[in-house]
């Protein structure tokens, strides 16, 4: 849950990169709809619904000024809604709103049967004798006595 800020702190949080839980200009607490938290390329983030107020055309470019310390922020293609989210401010919103997790356990083994411990023995069935193939014997280049004939074989080429 998000915790109410004290005059003192809500001065000190007017930096880039701080969790805020309402935008410094409207006062409005971040929601999922109207109000998402959006950043500008400094660093301080606005509800989306001030951003579209504060997008102004510019030597024929939208740009969105920023409040606090004046820097521009190219307006993205799609509008407002294209700038990155504040992600903190946006999980802290979403947390906030959302229903709590049941934690996900295991499913319970079944009642009178034993845990599987080995693969039954009638899956997979036992390969036979594997297949002889014919052993080359010796060298059918003509090498003579340069090839090695194969293991147990007296002749010699």
């Amino acid at each position: 849950m998000l915790q109410p800020k004290t005059p003192q702190a809500l001065e000190e949080g007017t930096g880039p990169g701080t969790l805020r839980d309402d935008c410094v200009i409207c006062y409005s607490a971040y929601d999922l709809s109207g109000h998402l938290p959006r950043r500008l390329y400094c660093g301080h983030t606005f509800c989306q619904a001030c951003d579209r107020q504060l997008d102004t055309l510019a030597h024929e470019q939208h740009w969105i000024p920023c409040p606090q310390c004046r820097q521009r922020t190219p307006t993205p293609r799609g509008g407002v809604a294209m700038l990155d989210l504040d992600l903190a401010a946006f999980l802290a919103v979403k947390a906030e709103q959302e229903p709590p997790r049941m934690e996900r356990r295991p499913p319970a083994p079944l009642k009178g049967s034993a845990p599987v411990t080995q693969q039954p023995a009638g899956l997979c069935p036992a390969t036979g004798p594997q297949p002889r193939l014919p052993q080359p014997r010796g060298c059918c280049w003509g090498c003579g006595s340069l090839c090695w004939s194969p293991q147990g074989s007296p002749e010699v080429w």
